[in-house]
């Protein structure tokens, strides 16, 4: 039901999804919705704490498996739309951010989101400063949220540019933005890992 709600969303939007579409995407009833969600935003709310678990499951397969600065960068990569999930995954938050403007139970998720995400940026960081990897050591917040703007920043543009932002061009740029932050990555210009490094769930 939850990636009927994803497949939705991304088709249609948040404010024009409704929970009769939801049904007819994932083939059952209004009725059998009902018994498992309360209401419309009970039901965009799991949809993104979904989205969420599944990037979250990915960079922490990422971490425990390569060294610090390709645990970065590929923990960035995760939230940019490089193949069709991840994409969905995006468009799902990007149109959480225009809902949860105006409606505060969601700003809060939102909020808290956010929160998590940028935490671990920040522990990512840290790694890589505790390994001397930066060129120069600036304090760990300060390079995460350049990290997080840009990744933000970028994705939003190749969501709606894609044929100006390529996929290539953004991993090009994601690395760019690293080595412009002192940096290096071996193994930079390769594809991002995707699906390939999710455990199984």
């Amino acid at each position: 039901m939850l990636m009927a709600t994803w497949r939705v969303i991304a088709r249609s939007g948040i404010e024009a999804t409704t929970i009769r579409e939801i049904a007819r995407e994932a083939e059952c009833s209004v009725g059998s919705l009902s018994h498992y969600f309360k209401n419309k935003d009970d039901i965009l709310r799991c949809a993104l704490e979904m989205a969420d678990g599944h990037v979250a499951e990915r960079i922490k397969d990422l971490a425990a498996e390569l060294p610090p600065e390709r645990a970065l960068r590929e923990a960035l990569a995760q939230a940019l739309p490089l193949d069709e999930e991840r994409a969905l995954e995006l468009t799902l938050d990007v149109n959480f951010w225009a809902r949860a403007l105006n409606h505060r139970p969601l700003r809060a998720l939102q909020h808290l989101d956010h929160d998590r995400w940028r935490d671990l940026v920040i522990d990512l960081v840290e790694r890589c400063l505790a390994a001397g990897l930066f060129a120069v050591a600036r304090p760990a917040t300060d390079i995460a949220d350049v990290l997080v703007a840009f990744v933000d920043g970028i994705g939003i543009q190749a969501l709606l540019y894609p044929e100006l932002v390529t996929a290539a061009r953004v991993e090009h740029l994601l690395d760019e933005q690293l080595h412009g932050l002192g940096l290096q990555v071996p193994g930079s210009g390769e594809p991002s890992a995707g699906r390939t490094r999710r455990a199984p769930r």
